[in-house]
């Protein structure tokens, strides 16, 4: 089984979707408990293949969910922390697409 391309845009998404739920679970939708759980484990699925450790990072805030929905979730730091990786990716693309064209120029 293939897994899917890790989307971190996506697990942004399905983390602030996720919050939304979970105050419309406290403030009178209790059932839309299975809706929060169902968004982090898509925020899981979207980063396990490339972040493994932020996926299970999330899934133990998933399972600490469901065994005490009354817990508090740092929703905004897993955004936060979601956004550090993209910047960092893209970091690390500039410094290769930098020495691709300088191992280029120098050939020339």
């Amino acid at each position: 089984m293939q897994m899917r391309p890790t989307c971190l845009d996506c697990v942004r998404k399905h983390l602030a979707q996720a919050s939304i739920l979970h105050t419309e679970m406290v403030t009178g939708y209790p059932h839309f408990k299975w809706y929060v759980i169902g968004q982090l484990a898509e925020a899981e699925a979207e980063c396990v293949t490339d972040y493994p450790e932020f996926a299970n990072t999330i899934r133990e805030y998933r399972k600490e969910f469901e065994a005490d929905e009354s817990c508090k979730l740092p929703y905004e730091q897993l955004i936060i922390d979601a956004t550090e990786l993209d910047d960092a990716d893209e970091a690390e693309a500039v410094k290769l697409a930098a020495a691709s064209r300088a191992r280029e120029e120098a050939k020339d």
